[in-house]
């Protein structure tokens, strides 16, 4: 599987629906680029965090905003309830039954975007500067290993 065989322009990204679970294992930056590529294909977003992930989903909104690829629709904040799972349970045996988890509660954060009316213009600049980078970084490339060849 040699990553050169297919450029990266060329997959597709399909998302049928335009809800993102937003998670504090992946940084904003994944959000910002996730949440762009829904935004092609749906008019409006909504982010899903839950907990500590609040803060992920809210920076990568307001990078979304600030450089005017969406506008805010509406924040609505809930408290539910969840069951704990085992692994964040620490002084507890190993085996644990599916069930029987305490109950918590846990703060979550809805975001909804709408796409805004600069989004395709501010996304074709987007992409012209990342083509410039990568024709950069391979001439680059290109003059560095010439140089040490010599």
């Amino acid at each position: 599987m040699d990553s050169k065989e297919e450029p990266r322009d060329t997959k597709q990204l399909n998302f049928e629906s335009n809800q993102i679970n937003v998670s504090n294992r992946k940084n904003q930056s994944f959000y910002v680029f996730l949440c762009k590529k829904t935004l092609e294909q749906h008019d409006t977003l909504v982010l899903h965090a839950l907990g500590n992930a609040t803060s992920v989903s809210v920076i990568a909104a307001e990078k979304l905003v600030r450089n005017g690829y969406a506008e805010y629709g509406s924040m609505e904040t809930k408290t539910i309830e969840v069951e704990e799972n085992s692994r964040s349970r620490r002084n507890e045996g190993s085996e644990q039954r599916e069930g029987t988890g305490r109950m918590v509660k846990r703060a979550k954060l809805l975001i909804t975007l709408k796409r805004s009316a600069d989004f395709h213009e501010n996304m074709k600049k987007f992409n012209e500067i990342k083509e410039e980078n990568e024709k950069y970084i391979e001439a680059e490339k290109e003059a560095r290993s010439g140089s040490t060849k010599e």
